[in-house]
């Protein structure tokens, strides 16, 4: 059998992919909140849009931490 290259998926390349989609989802709330504010057909948002911005910290969080992580085993 040949050996191939395939790319391996690892779990910082996981969390790399949630983060920006993540990063995306975030966007959105955040300019469907303000098009709330400004034409006073949404005021709920704030719960939602509050849990989604720390759920969103700590994925962030995490993969800045899986970063050092990688990095150390590298070195």
């Amino acid at each position: 059998m040949k050996d191939s290259n395939e790319k391996k998926i690892t779990t910082l390349k996981v969390f790399k992919v949630i983060t920006i989609i993540y990063s995306v989802v975030m966007i959105g709330l955040i300019i469907a909140t303000i098009y709330g504010w400004i034409t006073g057909v949404s005021d709920t948002n704030y719960i939602i849009l509050g849990l989604n911005g720390a759920i969103y910290c700590s994925v962030a969080a995490e993969y800045e931490a899986l970063k050092k992580k990688s990095k150390k085993e590298e070195n």
